[in-house]
């Protein structure tokens, strides 16, 4: 053991016997025993989580470097298994162990203490935040490896593997001749401009489509405008994917040496660097903001001529329209529900209602979206009332629609006929899925099949209102087939009196969000059987679209039960293990899909805790409580009717105490505005 470890402690005194003025030399983690403040202690790789939605985090610290009269560290930090990047870290003494300061890339600032614990604890501040959150690091191992992410992989995929060949070995070595590499195409050299006042103009004008050296490789270019501004290339631009994600970048234009040289940067800060080759290509570098290297990126022109932003279709018109009451109608009732769309190209900032004249309802949106839905309660006057719906585009451009609606009281004392309420349900259940990649689910399809049975059963929904998706139905729960049930089904059948009811249990999984939406970087899916996890946009349903479907049901009350996994708490792309399935979205992305009223989401667990399943109930915890709930059990007040309060208070207790004793941890989560209660299902009342 002396021996082992004496060769770095001679290294450090004679470092510090020198002044340590010319030591450049790398330290690495030798195992303990290590003094408390030496910082090889940092060497190797940590994990642990910090107090975002999707927590877990990496740091690999490759070696340590001492400088005049300072410690760097070299290293890597990222989210666990997605991706990786490196940070030059500085390393300083400090009250309660060594301290580790840095920036990532995105301008996130880390600062971490190595505790007696053998523990790295400190905060983690956001950049567009001001304050500090909690950050926890484990070691791993001494190893300063670096583990395979998804961006590596990524990277793998786009690269095709080397032929494999048997291994000469003795004279045939000697004998067998060297194969010449492959000859790559000659690349053509960049154009040479003949004058300094070349119109630039007919070379780059048009739309460009090109390949980047990464696995989303499509890649395309439109220069909409080029002028001449004095000295300099005024230019008009705009970069993305494909057509649907095109958005204007900032271009500058070198000609520097008789060359064409063209760089932008994207809205997600990457970064361009093109040359203007003899062919009429361009060719040149492409730099992820969340990478250190570059990447190859060229386009060829296939367009000259292209629809400038002024030159485009414009826009469609802003249209508002009714959907109820029906105009010129005469109703009993003084409550009355004011239900409209308005719709527009240019998207719809504001949509205000207005009675007889008096402004009832004023709705502000956020970010302009093309459609914004509206229903607003009012109480008619006796007589004529005049209903209007008025939205606004950005610009101020207004549209209004207007009804009239004639009150006339029922002069006779007999009751007014009975409101029909009906219940619709769509329960999925995904468990066996069809790509090996994703593991299979052990009890979702028991699940979907018990939530079925008492619906159809002590519920009391008719069978032919609930729609059944599980492995061993009918109806598998294809992405088409899930679309149908959600989007046409229930939008079809359910009217403004009814109850609706989505149940669905699989997994989810989320997947880099190339929009910026979202705060944490992710897009979240729910995942039917045949789904490819290296393609989720097209082979999943994203989340966000459980918003469009909330909008498409009239009925006055829609709640979803989620008891789906999400990889955020499970370890990155990769799914859960097959006896969890953990959830992990956050508060504000579930606030979003329900600001309607009367629709409800309640997930199984809170963001970074997972759903527990249990071999002896034969379910996840969650599905077995709901199901028991629904059947009766959460009738708190024995009235014969389970609404959504008391079924969620019911499954807040059950769940949480039940997970508490199989050494568990697991909270449901409810999201959603009501008003008053929403009757569910209707039971035989218990008895006290």
């Amino acid at each position: 053991m002396r021996r082992r470890h004496g060769g770095p402690v001679i290294i450090i005194i004679a470092a510090l016997l020198t002044g340590c003025a010319s030591l450049s030399g790398v330290l690495t983690d030798p195992g303990p025993p290590l003094r408390s403040t030496d910082p090889a202690r940092l060497v190797g790789r940590w994990e642990g989580e910090v107090d975002l939605t999707f927590p877990d985090r990496t740091l690999v610290v490759h070696s340590v470097t001492r400088k005049s009269d300072s410690w760097t560290a070299h290293a890597e930090y990222g989210t666990t298994n997605l991706y990786l990047t490196t940070v030059n870290a500085v390393v300083e003494e400090a009250p309660g162990g060594l301290r580790l300061r840095f920036v990532t890339p995105l301008a996130s600032s880390v600062v971490l203490t190595l505790q007696g614990d053998n523990r790295l604890r400190g905060t983690f501040r956001l950049a567009n935040e001001s304050e500090d959150r909690a950050i926890e690091l484990k070691r791993v191992t001494r190893e300063a490896t670096t583990p395979s992410t998804a961006l590596e992989r990524f990277n793998k995929q786009a690269t095709p593997a080397a032929p494999t060949t048997r291994a000469a070995t003795g004279r045939d070595a000697a004998a067998a001749p060297t194969a010449a590499p492959a000859a790559a195409a000659p690349v053509p050299p960049p154009m040479i401009l003949s004058t300094a006042k070349e119109d630039l103009a007919r070379w780059l004008k048009g739309r460009w489509e090109g390949e980047l050296d990464f696995t989303v490789s499509a890649r395309v270019l439109v220069i909409d405008t080029i002028r001449r501004d004095g000295d300099r290339w005024v230019v008009e631009a705009r970069s993305g994917v494909s057509d649907a994600d095109l958005t204007p970048v900032p271009v500058i234009i070198d000609t520097a040496g008789d060359q064409v040289t063209v760089r932008y940067n994207t809205s997600f800060a990457s970064r361009a660097t093109l040359t203007l080759h003899s062919d009429g290509s361009l060719r040149g570098i492409y730099r992820f903001a969340f990478e250190a290297k570059d990447r190859a990126l060229s386009f060829k022109r296939v367009a000259t001529a292209v629809a400038t932003a002024a030159e485009a279709a414009p826009p469609a018109a802003l249209v508002v329209a009714f959907r109820q009451p029906a105009d010129q109608a005469t109703v009993g009732e003084a409550a009355a529900i004011v239900s409209a769309m308005a719709s527009s190209g240019k998207g719809v900032a504001r949509i205000v209602v207005t009675l007889n004249g008096t402004e009832v309802h004023r709705q502000s949106e956020s970010g302009a979206p093309t459609s914004v839905v509206v229903s607003v309660p009012v109480t008619l006057s006796e007589g004529a009332n005049v209903l209007g719906v008025t939205a606004a585009e950005p610009d101020g451009t207004t549209r209004q629609d207007v009804r009239t609606v004639t009150l006339t009281p029922a002069r006779s004392p007999a009751p007014a006929a009975p409101i029909v309420r009906e219940q619709w349900a769509v329960v999925i259940g995904a468990g066996r899925y069809q790509n090996a990649a994703i593991p299979s689910l052990r009890y979702t399809v028991a699940d979907a099949e018990a939530v079925y049975r008492t619906l159809i059963g002590p519920g009391g929904f008719p069978k032919d209102h609930v729609m059944l998706l599980t492995d061993t139905s009918e109806r598998k729960p294809t992405l088409r087939n899930i679309r149908y049930a959600l989007g046409t089904f229930l939008a079809r059948s359910a009217r403004k009196h009814d109850t609706v009811v989505i149940f669905f249990a699989g997994h989810g999984a989320p997947e880099a969000d190339l929009r910026g939406a979202e705060r944490d970087g992710l897009a979240k899916y729910l995942i039917p059987v045949d789904a490819d996890p290296d393609d989720l946009y097209s082979t999943a349903l994203p989340m966000d679209e459980i918003k469009t479907i909330f909008e498409r049901i009239e009925a006055e009350r829609v709640v979803a039960f989620l008891d789906a996994c999400y990889s955020g708490a499970a370890g990155g792309r990769t799914f859960a293990s097959l006896k969890t399935r953990a959830t992990s979205v956050d508060d504000l992305f579930l606030e979003r899909l329900t600001r309607s009223k009367g629709r409800a989401i309640i997930t199984a667990s809170r963001p970074a805790e997972v759903s527990v399943e249990l071999g002896e109930l034969g379910h996840g915890i969650f599905t077995y409580y709901l199901v028991q709930g629904l059947a009766g059990a959460a009738d708190a007040n024995r009235d014969g009717i389970v609404s959504l309060q008391e079924l969620y208070d019911y499954l807040e207790q059950q769940v949480t105490q039940k997970s508490r004793a199989v050494g568990g941890n697991q909270h449901p989560v409810m999201k959603g505005e009501l008003e008053g209660a929403m009757p569910l299902t209707r039971v035989k009342p218990r008895q006290p």
